[in-house]
């Protein structure tokens, strides 16, 4: 037999096997098409309040400990809640800071400064969470003795006379992608 007949005979096979390989392809592609998640805007997790004054009550906060001081996160978490602030969540932090970092939307939100009010000398750090949420995450160094103000701020002008918040019925704060995120950690706060 020589090589142009046997080319004839192998032709056929080669075709379907090429064309029913095209065919899984296709299929696959046309599955994950058929059952992707269908992106689109995210719904807004903050509801916009016509407010000229901010206060604690209106606030969700959310205090991890970034240090190895037990309890540190708990003590100040009640010391904020009795101030009047929402608290979201009390955790462990592997996120490490001097002595206090806030993190919020924006640096000048107005929720931001209002809990950063309640600290002294605190680094403020923006992330752009939808929420409005504020994380407060307390450092190995952190004294809280001397931490807190003597007179935190009750409340909170607003200029523009409207504020974005966390829905009351969704407190907790979404994953943003920052590099201070806290991540919670097994041992107690």
């Amino acid at each position: 037999m020589d090589l142009r007949k046997l080319a004839h005979r192998m032709s056929t096979p080669i075709t379907l096997v090429v064309l029913l390989g095209l065919l899984c392809v296709g299929v696959l592609w046309g599955y994950k098409a058929v059952t992707a998640k269908v992106e689109g805007p995210p719904p807004p997790n903050c509801i916009p309040i016509p407010m000229t004054e901010l206060t604690p009550d209106a606030v969700t906060v959310n205090v991890y400990n970034g240090g190895s001081q037990r309890g540190l996160a708990g003590r100040i978490a009640d010391a904020l809640e009795a101030g009047g602030f929402v608290i979201a969540d009390i955790d462990n932090t592997e996120v490490r800071v001097l002595t206090i970092l806030i993190i919020g939307a924006a640096v000048d939100n107005p929720e931001v400064l209002l809990v950063a009010g309640w600290f002294v000398d605190p680094q403020i750090q923006a992330d752009s969470r939808p929420d409005h949420s504020v994380d407060v995450i307390l450092g190995g160094s952190y004294d809280e003795a001397t931490g807190m103000t003597e007179s935190p701020p009750m409340s909170l002008e607003i200029p523009s006379g409207e504020v974005c918040l966390p829905k009351k019925d969704d407190p907790t704060p979404s994953a943003t992608p920052t590099d201070a995120t806290p991540a919670p950690t097994d041992t107690p706060t």
